[in-house]
């Protein structure tokens, strides 16, 4: 049997309700937020995502750098509710009864990891590769490098990866990953029968 390994993005293909952004910034007391204060805030969203500083710290620079009260909660863990999309939790499992490894390959940062992993919603993956832990995030394609270096048993050509951003999906493409936006589940099915000739 031909060896493939399926990566999965976690929010929007796995998980939804995970949009947290605006309650984030009305926790934090913002009136009206420009567009340079929000790409500022997306650069330091970004350096928790790499795990160079915890979301804790990341609501305290933000709120420091805006003139707005010290946080006394960790908003990023408050408003964060996620749900299961039931579909592709099928699909995934179907992968993994056909003799396939699926695993998670993730943008997230501490808090989000910390309740998948108590809520053990990711114990449907083989592995996680996380990008807080891996201090690689999408879409730079060191990300996909170091999983590659990981899981040495496979060739770009026989990985399949799914991610509901299209900045993502070309750049894991760029290396030969088998990469498709995800839209629903059965279309992922639909783009594995097509490609690698499997009924899922």
């Amino acid at each position: 049997m031909k060896k493939y390994l399926f990566i999965f993005d976690m929010g929007n293909v796995v998980v939804d309700s995970c949009s947290i952004f605006k309650d984030i910034i009305n926790a934090l007391g913002f009136k009206n937020i420009t567009e340079e204060q929000k790409d500022d805030m997306r650069n330091i969203f970004e350096a928790t995502t790499r795990g160079n500083i915890t979301s804790m710290e990341m609501l305290k620079i933000v709120a420091e750098r805006n003139g707005l009260p010290e946080p006394k909660e960790n908003y990023s863990l408050k408003f964060f509710k996620p749900r299961m999309i039931p579909e592709t939790v099928e699909l995934i499992s179907k992968i993994k009864n056909a003799g396939f490894r699926v695993v998670c390959g993730t943008n997230t940062i501490d808090v989000h990891y910390a309740y998948h992993m108590e809520h053990k919603e990711y114990d449907i993956f083989d592995k996680v590769y996380a990008s807080q832990i891996m201090r690689q995030m999408k879409p730079d394609v060191t990300f996909w490098m170091a999983i590659k270096n990981a899981e040495k048993d496979y060739d770009y050509s026989e990985m399949f990866f799914f991610d509901d951003m299209e900045e993502n999906v070309k750049a894991a493409a760029s290396l030969g990953i088998n990469a498709h936006l995800f839209t629903t589940a059965e279309d992922a099915a639909d783009y594995i029968r097509k490609v690698a000739g499997i009924e899922i």
